[in-house]
C-alpha cells in the first residue's frame, strides 16, 4: 500500500485551443480532471505531435507529461 496520494485523472476532454503566438506551445487541451477540477491537462506544438482526446482519458498529470516527452523526443529523432 503507498502512502503517496492518488492523483486525479482526466474523465473528459472539454475542448482543444490553439494558443497565441509567443505562448509556450500551439495548441492545448482543457479536461475535467476525476476530482471534479477543471483546467490545462497537456501543451504542445501541433507541427511537432498529434495528440488525441484518446490520448488523454484516463492518465494522470504525470502520465501525460510522459507522453509529452516519448512523443516529443520520437519527433526530435525522426
Amino acid at each position: 500500500m503507498s502512502d503517496l496520494p492518488e492523483q486525479p485523472t482526466v474523465t473528459e476532454v472539454l475542448r482543444f485551443e490553439d494558443l497565441p503566438l509567443g505562448s509556450r506551445g500551439t495548441r492545448r487541451a482543457i479536461v475535467r480532471w476525476s476530482d471534479g477540477t477543471e483546467g490545462e491537462g497537456l501543451t504542445w506544438y501541433a507541427d511537432e505531435i498529434l495528440v488525441s482526446e484518446g490520448d488523454l482519458i484516463g492518465k494522470t498529470r504525470d502520465q501525460l507529461r510522459s507522453l509529452h516527452f516519448r512523443r516529443d523526443r520520437d519527433w526530435l529523432q525522426s
